[in-house]
């Protein structure tokens, strides 16, 4: 079994401090993509090793894909309420009902968003002012969710995005969202752009701080199919990398079969524009990789939709000396088998944001690469202190990022030691999240 670097979990000494106690966690928004699945098995975890003993009833949008069985392996005390919240403002099933009734603390899970915004009031005024708090989440006013802009500025990088933003009205937050964060006990950003942004707001009531993404408290592995996968495709522990390639925009209408609408279109055609210049600097640093060290990259997905990315990625445009060297994931797979084998790559390469979450909590280097197109989540890798391992698309090179792999590659121990120390950092920003939990958990005295 591969470990993660994970702090242990409480002593049975104290495994009952929070007995009685009952958490409600709101997450678990899709199951295409492997970054969504993670946040609720990281932050469930969390709150098995900091509040020992505490009952937890998940309240998931999407559990199919085997990510219910999945939970419940690694979870077997896991309860979960399926339904949603109907047109009569009620609990949709009795499940979902008697956590309501029973349940003494609401937690939003991390996400892009306060996605949840509707539930959350449901829950407030269904319970009689019950508390909750938001976990790890990004609050991007330039984003369309707040700013309706559909289409960002396809140049922006983070420094010019926290320009934009410290230029922003103090009285610019949405009223709706403003009465949710207020009335919350504790709201907690995975990015202090959001932070920032959040205390420029002047925000009376909660408990307002950086908090890492929820996924960082991942602990899943599926060691047995990682290990067949790679045996019939002959990558071996630390003769490998991981790339996982991303476009500038998901593509949800293919993704979820759906018709195109006018924004999705105007979506594909940007991702289009820049689709080559992106791949083209996976393929050189694949290249440079392959030639120098002789070793081997694996393609894998992070959403359903990147394992067609990642078959154009191994493509022809690869030169053939290169490409029996690359491997071609050819379908996607969930967080468990993901740790899995990101614990036995060298490093993991990515321009999407959870596959580097997963990597560094199973002791992994990681390259992030970042898409403007993808939010203010991207700083959560300066503030998590990623260094040069974090590039902005625009500024990246195919050379660059080989480089990088090149010095992992010769010292692969200081390199792992660098991510401890990222860890390290992360879980103590972890632990410090925790004690408003605490203040609100009292802890039962039958122990």
């Amino acid at each position: 079994m591969f470990s993660s670097l994970l702090p242990a979990p409480a002593s049975s000494s104290s495994t009952e401090n929070y007995a009685g106690r009952h958490v409600l966690l709101r997450s678990s928004w899709q199951t295409v993509n492997i970054g969504d699945i993670g946040h609720s098995p990281g932050v469930i975890a969390l709150l098995e090793r900091h509040l020992p003993g505490v009952r937890i009833t998940l309240w998931p949008d999407q559990l199919d894909r085997g990510v219910r069985q999945m939970l419940l392996r690694r979870f077997p005390a896991l309860e979960i309420a399926d339904g949603t919240i109907g047109i009569d403002g009620l609990p949709t099933t009795p499940a979902l009902a008697t956590a309501f009734r029973k349940v003494d603390m609401l937690v939003h899970g991390s996400g892009p968003y306060v996605v949840a915004l509707p539930h959350i009031e449901a829950w407030s005024h269904l319970t009689g002012g019950k508390p909750y708090g938001i976990y790890g989440v990004t609050i991007d006013p330039l984003g369309p969710i707040m700013s309706g802009a559909d289409l960002p500025d396809e140049g922006d990088t983070l420094a010019n995005q926290r320009k934009q933003i410290e230029g922003l009205p103090h009285d610019h937050l949405p009223a709706r969202l403003r009465r949710v964060l207020e009335k919350a006990a504790f709201v907690f950003c995975r990015d202090t752009l959001s932070l920032d942004y959040l205390r420029a707001q002047s925000l009376s009531g909660p408990v307002l701080d950086f908090g890492p993404d929820g996924a960082f408290g991942i602990d899943l592995f599926d060691d047995s199919r990682a290990g067949q996968f790679l045996q019939r495709n002959g990558l071996t522990s630390d003769g490998f990398i991981c790339v996982i390639p991303r476009l500038r925009f998901t593509p949800y209408h293919l993704t979820h079969d759906v018709p195109a609408t006018a924004r999705d279109l105007a979506r594909a055609a940007i991702s289009e524009r820049h689709r080559e210049h992106d791949l083209g600097l996976l393929r050189e640093m694949i290249v440079r990789w392959v030639r120098e060290t002789g070793l081997k990259v694996l393609v894998c997905p992070e959403m359903t939709y990147q394992v067609e990315v990642g078959r154009e990625l191994c493509g022809d445009h690869l030169p053939p000396d290169v490409r029996n060297n690359v491997v071609w994931r050819p379908d996607y797979w969930l967080p468990d088998e993901a740790c899995s084998t990101y614990a036995r790559a060298l490093a993991v390469v990515s321009m999407d944001n959870h596959s580097p979450i997963f990597a560094l909590a199973v002791g992994t280097p990681t390259l992030f690469i970042r898409q403007p197109t993808d939010t203010t989540k991207g700083q959560m890798w300066p503030d998590v202190g990623l260094g040069d391992w974090f590039f902005e698309v625009h500024n990246a090179t195919g050379d660059a990022l080989a480089q990088r792999l090149f010095a992992i590659h010769q010292d692969p121990s200081a390199a792992r030691a660098r991510v401890a120390a990222i860890m390290r950092f992360v879980c103590d920003r972890q632990r410090q999240t925790f004690a408003p939990f605490s203040d609100l958990l009292t802890p039962s005295q039958n122990h």
